[in-house]
């Protein structure tokens, strides 16, 4: 099993307006270089498009707040990872397509293929994780409780890293993934004693992902970072870490991964 990921960039060729979760933008310039269909799920991930770095998405301030929008000519830039079974044919390094009323070039600007046993972040002593699109952890066994209430999904609003990479490992079990030999509750009580937080700055944000028959689709996460200490770095757990915030950088944290939700980047903390 191989990981590809592929960084890709929109350019409008004139003004217009996008999506409020940019993600869409990203699957459509996809299918048009490659001729796949972009899957969803678990195996592929759709990044929205960056703009200097910065995630596009509209936060749900209120149902009349400003539209996104892309100006004539800026380039976009995106990511798209997903798990294929051999090395594809490279993709169409150009493309012009259609996204609803606009018109856009998009192009190949990189692409990566790695073998997925051998994909393993180096993670130092202290670290930093970066939460750049909401990140939507669902806690486990909340479900009835919601379900019996009436409530629509409350996700953790804090930035619980040992929930997060159980639910990966979780995620890895379903997938028929042997990344690693741990469970996810022992992947989470390894997390909680040996992965101390130094520091944390996060929101809770809610964005508007669609309109459907002019009702509002919304998601609540928070963003932000989370700095860490790695106090157990010699262990095999510490290694089985590398694997599971290497597979992070790729397709991202928590739930709906594959349309751009819970991006994230892992840096060494600088003192």
């Amino acid at each position: 099993m191989y990981a590809l990921t592929l960084w890709i960039t929109v350019m409008p060729l004139r003004d217009c307006f996008l999506p409020p979760f940019t993600s869409k933008v990203t699957r459509t310039a996809f299918y048009h270089l490659t001729g796949v269909v972009p899957r969803m799920r678990r195996m592929a991930s759709f990044s929205v498009l960056f703009r200097d770095g910065k995630p596009l998405y509209r936060l749900y301030e209120d149902r009349w707040s400003e539209p996104l929008r892309a100006r004539e000519g800026e380039r976009l830039r995106a990511r798209v990872s997903m798990l294929v079974a051999r090395p594809p044919e490279p993709p169409t390094r150009s493309v012009t397509f259609q996204f609803g009323a606009a018109e856009m070039v998009a192009g190949v600007e990189s692409v990566e293929i790695a073998q997925l046993k051998e994909a393993k972040l180096e993670v130092p002593r202290k670290f930093v994780v970066r939460f750049l699109t909401p990140t939507l952890l669902p806690v486990p066994g909340r479900g009835p409780l919601l379900k019996a209430l009436g409530l629509r999904r409350r996700y953790r609003l804090l930035p619980d890293l040992p929930l997060a990479l159980a639910l990966l490992a979780h995620d890895f079990r379903l997938m028929g993934l042997d990344l690693v030999k741990r469970s996810p509750r022992e992947v989470h009580e390894w997390g909680l004693r040996a992965i101390a937080e130094l520091d944390y700055e996060v929101r809770p944000v809610t964005v508007l992902y669609s309109v459907r028959d002019g009702v509002p689709v919304t998601e609540r996460g928070f963003v932000g970072y989370l700095s860490c200490e790695l106090l157990d770095p010699l262990s095999s757990a510490a290694e089985e870490l590398g694997v599971l915030l290497a597979y992070a950088q790729r397709f991202g944290l928590g739930k709906s991964r594959s349309v751009g939700f819970g991006h994230v980047e892992v840096a060494p903390l600088q003192a």
